[in-house]
């Protein structure tokens, strides 16, 4: 999302990429008491844009629980720029991270990917620093002209060892790197069925966001989901709009058309892309279990010409035991697509979600306790002194937020202000973890944007300006639950907790860099070097859970299994969640369970393996240890 240059029928338009559809749970933003001290009132819509608020709240409001965190980003080695240039457009809504442990060394590493440089692949040292191996490990990049997009460790060919698949940028193929077990990888790409011709014209736009892997058709083997932002589902519409505007010239017009305010059935019926446009790079891969994929995208029902993705995620969301496909998209094109174990359909309207404008960050996760799977969704939130939003545009999109709590029956209903998740601003990344080892989930975003058009000087009607200019210094977010309220009420304690970077941050994860248990965050700016958190929290009792399953060997990790963790006493509560690696944004997590314990010594922890109704059930597992179950039998 950002303003861009596009030609669309032979003129130049300015185009916002951001949208606005009416969410099930609308209600104005919060007021604020900040003033407006700036001369320049000229934004585009006629309203003033107020600074970006302090949300949060004051020290020793909320209980912490001792929660800390300490950049430790310079001392760990990892000082190196995301790029060697300016990063405009596209470039700039690019940044992730995959913690991957590469060499079995049971130590996560960190691999990041970078616009117009060679990628890194930080080798974690084991004393608290890291050591870019990327060079020898052969994972710079096809072209450091254009750099490369996000990243997928996964075991392509069942051998044990992890392969990655890389999406591209600019005038390059995805690529599928396998590695030979010592860590060292080889371009499979036209071996292994996943080559794709490089799109003939450049056009700042066209470009993979999102890829994630799981076991879509059931064969014990890893598939792989791929996502494009795809500015061609929209310019058809755009092509009006650039004429309403030039004949009106009122500059605050819809460049794109109504596609959200078009009702759901409308929308169902496709949007038009613009003849002869570059071809959609989005695809659903089937393994064979070998690492040789075909093309499953045509067959899968999943309209991906029509979504401006971001992020999939793979997770049974339903409790039918397969793997059901979560896209976030742009311009209100998040969608839900049920696996009936032949195909996708989708049940976005049915299941009442696809609400949110501006679809980017996704974690699909337990967060209020009820064991069952909720989808968080990272937008835009814009308060103003209207309450409107600043540009007036059919695809403005200023509701922020989304939690979708699942009801347990494939519906959710919209609990986003009930659980105080909506106004995070401009949300990218985002990790639904247990931080203080007490069995309470809290919620990180990582934010903002850099639109380099915002850094321009202001002038009479740059709405443009005006609207990205706020985002610039947008604070990062992290949530805990409000212990003074019965409800399960989150509240944005950031600055409390030592998150202070107000850069702007795209991808995140959580890792336990330094092995002593408590979940640690790695978060990527946009610009310069990315960020390492260490959690400085007071020790309490944790387990991490880990799978093998030799029977299955490739999905080995037991990808889409599903690990409940009960301490043995104590005031820790349950956890229950996937084995998954995707969500957050354009970044993976390892395919591992974190619970804290509390003051637990042990727990029972229950495994529910893919395609294996009976749970395997392992009581009194120690705590304080990385504990691997195998698949029983």
């Amino acid at each position: 999302m950002r303003a861009r240059t596009a030609l669309v029928a032979g003129a130049v338009v300015v185009a916002l990429a951001v949208a606005g559809c009416a969410g099930e749970e609308q209600t104005a933003p919060r007021p604020t008491t900040t003033t407006v001290k700036n001369a320049d009132r000229t934004g585009g819509a006629g309203v003033v844009p107020e600074p970006v608020p302090d949300t949060t709240v004051p020290d020793g409001a909320v209980e912490l629980d001792g929660l800390r965190f300490t950049d430790v980003t310079a001392a760990a080695g990892l000082d190196r720029d995301r790029s060697t240039r300016d990063l405009f457009g596209e470039d700039g809504m690019t940044g992730g991270v995959s913690v991957v442990d590469v060499d079995v060394d049971g130590r996560p590493d960190l691999f990041l990917n970078r616009s117009g440089d060679v990628n890194s692949l930080y080798r974690n040292n084991g004393d608290g620093t890291f050591t870019d191996i990327a060079g020898s490990a052969g994972l710079q990049g096809p072209n450091p002209q254009f750099g490369s997009g996000p990243a997928e460790f996964f075991d392509a060919n069942g051998d044990g060892a992890v392969d990655v698949y890389l999406a591209a940028v600019g005038a390059e193929s995805d690529r599928l790197y396998v590695n030979d077990g010592t860590g060292r990888f080889t371009d499979r790409t036209k071996a292994s069925g996943v080559f794709q011709p490089p799109p003939t014209r450049l056009r700042n736009g066209d470009q993979v966001h999102g890829v994630t892997s799981g076991d879509v058709d059931g064969d014990g083997d890893l598939d792989l989901v791929v996502v494009q932002w795809d500015t061609a589902v929209t310019e058809a519409a755009a092509n009006a709009g650039a004429q309403r505007e030039a004949s009106s010239g009122d500059g605050r017009l819809d460049r794109f058309g109504d596609v959200c305010g078009a009702t759901a059935e409308v929308r169902a019926q496709g949007i038009d892309r613009v003849p002869l446009n570059v071809p959609n790079r989005s695809r659903l891969w089937l393994n064979d279990g070998t690492g040789r994929f075909t093309d499953g995208t045509e067959a899968s029902g999943v309209p991906f010409d029509q979504v401006l993705g971001f992020t999939p995620v793979l997770a049974d969301v339903d409790d039918d035991g397969r793997q059901d496909l979560a896209v976030t998209g742009d311009a209100c094109t998040s969608r839900l697509f049920r696996n009936d174990g032949n195909r996708f359909v989708d049940v976005t309207a049915a299941a009442g979600v696809g609400t949110d404008e501006n679809g980017m960050g996704s974690v699909v996760r337990d967060v209020d306790g009820d064991g069952r799977p909720d989808w968080f969704v990272t937008s835009i939130s814009y308060p103003t002194e209207g309450k409107v939003c600043p540009v007036v545009s059919s695809i403005t999109g200023c509701s922020g937020n989304r939690l979708y709590h699942n009801n347990g029956d494939g519906t959710f209903s919209d609990h986003t202000d009930r659980l105080g998740l909506r106004h995070g601003w401009w949300g990218w990344g985002a990790a639904v973890e247990d931080f203080t080892n007490t069995g309470q989930v809290a919620v990180a975003q990582a934010n903002g944007f850099a639109e380099q058009s915002a850094r321009q000087p202001a002038t009479s009607g740059n709405w443009v300006r005006e609207y990205f200019r706020w985002f610039l210094r947008d604070p990062m977010r992290f949530w805990v639950r409000d212990s003074r309220s019965d409800r399960l009420r989150f509240v944005d304690v950031a600055p409390q907790v030592g998150l202070t970077d107000t850069a702007t941050t795209t991808g995140m994860a959580p890792v336990d860099y330094d092995g002593d248990g408590d979940l640690d965050l790695v978060v990527v700016r946009s610009e310069g070097a990315p960020a390492l958190y260490r959690n400085d929290s007071p020790a309490r009792r944790w387990l991490t859970v880990r799978l093998s399953d030799p029977r299955t060997p490739g999905n080995r990790a037991g990808v889409g299994a599903v690990v409940t963790v009960d301490p043995d006493g104590g005031p820790a509560r349950r956890t229950v969640a996937q084995v998954q690696t995707g969500g957050s944004y354009e970044s993976q997590k390892l395919p591992e369970v974190h619970a804290g314990l509390g003051a637990a010594p042990s727990a029972t922890v229950t495994v529910r393996w893919p395609g294996q109704p009976d749970p395997q059930v392992v009581k009194r597992v120690t705590a304080d240890q990385v504990v691997t179950v195998e698949r029983a039998g």
